[in-house]
């Protein structure tokens, strides 16, 4: 049995918040961030987050019992989401809508990340279209093979390495 069945709705919202701040702390590695790689932007954070997050779903969408958590997950990482577009000054009356659109974006980008996992050129043609706009942007690769070093990294692992913000340092 997963010790992600062991334990009620607390434990998952817990293990879900600690697997969202590793997500997070991954995602804000300042080494992705700057002159030729990811645009620190509220686009670009949102960018790589996903990428992220898209790890980390897709094991726990893998684990038979972590269904829970990656609800809770997913529900924390567009909470997220909201807070980021109001911390940014968009106003009430448009963040449903730009939730709305978030979160196509979001599903669009998971889906064509799972996609491409299996081959690194596949993944950083994908990063390059949804990071930056372009059919082959200079850090993709880079990009690509750190989040599939994590995939594997993960894959082999328990789901409860997701919670662990230094497994998400690997680098490919």
């Amino acid at each position: 049995m997963s010790a992600f069945r062991l334990f009620g709705k607390s434990a998952a919202i817990e293990a879900a918040d600690r697997i969202l701040f590793a997500v997070s702390q991954a995602a804000r590695d300042p080494g992705l961030y700057g002159e030729g790689r990811a645009p620190d932007t509220l686009t670009g954070r949102f960018e790589l987050v996903t990428a992220f997050a898209t790890i980390a779903l897709l094991r726990l969408r893998s684990a038979p019992d972590a269904d829970r958590v990656s609800q809770v997950f997913t529900d924390r990482l567009f909470r997220h989401f909201d807070a980021g577009l109001r911390e940014s000054g968009v106003g009430d009356l448009s963040v449903a809508k730009r939730m709305k659109a978030l979160a196509g974006a979001f599903y669009g980008r998971l889906g064509a990340y799972d996609a491409a996992l299996g081959e690194a050129a596949s993944l950083s043609a994908a990063l390059s279209r949804n990071v930056w706009n372009t059919d082959a942007a200079p850090f993709a690769p880079v990009l690509a093979a750190r989040l599939l070093a994590a995939h594997t990294h993960f894959a082999e692992a328990a789901p409860q390495a997701l919670e662990d913000p230094s497994a998400w340092s690997v680098r490919g």
